[in-house]
């Protein structure tokens, strides 16, 4: 058992399909992995169920529960949308939150999330709050010389510390502060949630800002993603998508920590997590899943789908 982590039994309870041949994602799921087991091209499932950072941050709780409400979505799902190739998933189960402190966890995190990139994994990672954002960079930027990372959201994540400690709102103005990866971009950032000193300072920092105003200006948000990530991978860089879920429109995504009138479409941000999968991101995250502010789960539907359409991208290289 890999230090500081808590099994997730909850695949076994998911009922069973009437027909035997009408199979579920869950039935792919393999719980009872150790790291020793994790080889290259292995997908890798992990859980962070805390939201501290969003309390340090000033935003509603709740995304402590995201990893056990998207894997009851995720388990149900069909099996026909993977594609002829099924990969078996290791679910490695959460990190232990309870009773740490957020810097514990992220220290905890980063090292595991190193361990599995260097062995060649996929990862997929359920937050918890945006602050997970900090620890997956920073394992990207030790584990290899190109690291990209693209952030799809409204807020641009960067601001300053509150007490001289992280939140959910600091993650990647402490990766910058950190290190700076090959490349950075901002995707989705919107006029009203991103002030202009914390543009300035992306900018300056070397990262790159692709608003939501362009975006939706420009057509085919999936597309812009895919050419993004082509040109990354032309350069054989190693590609990492956060996904958090405050860029869809609350419409469509209610049950997240801080709901956009305005944002991505469900068809569109399905579309963007199977691109990341098919385009060869390393790892991905979704962050900010409440469902404790969720209607019918539908926010953590929608997340469980978007696992599953990564998956299938990444299906679909092999």
């Amino acid at each position: 058992m890999i230090q500081h982590m808590v099994p997730y039994d909850g695949w076994a309870a998911i009922p069973e399909p009437r027909e035997k041949l009408d199979r579920r994602i869950a039935s792919i799921m393999c719980s009872d992995s150790s790291m020793n087991e994790i080889a290259e091209g292995d997908i890798v499932l992990l859980g962070i169920p805390q939201d501290i950072g969003i309390h340090r941050n000033g935003g509603r709780i709740g995304a402590a529960h995201a990893p056990f409400s998207v894997r009851e979505c995720l388990g149900i799902l069909s099996l026909n949308g993977i594609g002829d190739r099924l990969s078996r998933v290791h679910d490695i189960g959460n990190i232990m939150c309870e009773g740490r402190t957020l810097e514990d966890i992220r220290s905890n995190h980063h090292e595991i999330v190193k361990e599995l990139l260097l062995k060649g994994a996929r990862v997929i990672i359920i937050g918890g709050g945006h602050d997970i954002a900090f620890p997956s960079s920073c394992a990207m930027i030790d584990s290899f010389e190109t690291p990209s990372i693209i952030n799809i959201d409204p807020h641009l994540d960067v601001r300053e510390r509150v007490d001289g400690l992280g939140h959910s709102g600091s993650p990647f103005r402490e990766m910058l502060e950190y290190g700076m990866p090959t490349e950075f971009i901002e995707f989705g950032t919107q006029a009203f949630t991103a002030a202009s000193h914390h543009r300035e300072y992306v900018k300056e920092s070397g990262g790159r800002i692709i608003s939501y105003d362009h975006i939706r200006a420009m057509g085919d948000v999936p597309n812009q993603l895919s050419e993004l990530m082509q040109a990354m991978s032309k350069a054989d860089h190693e590609i990492y998508v956060s996904f958090d879920m405050d860029a869809v429109n609350s419409a469509f995504a209610p049950g997240v920590s801080a709901s956009a009138p305005i944002g991505f479409s469900a068809d569109e941000i399905v579309q963007m997590a199977f691109v990341a999968g098919a385009l060869g991101a390393r790892m991905i995250d979704i962050a900010e899943v409440n469902p404790l502010f969720d209607i019918d789960k539908r926010t953590s539907r929608l997340a469980a789908l978007m696992i599953a359409n990564c998956i299938a991208g990444w299906n679909s290289r092999l």
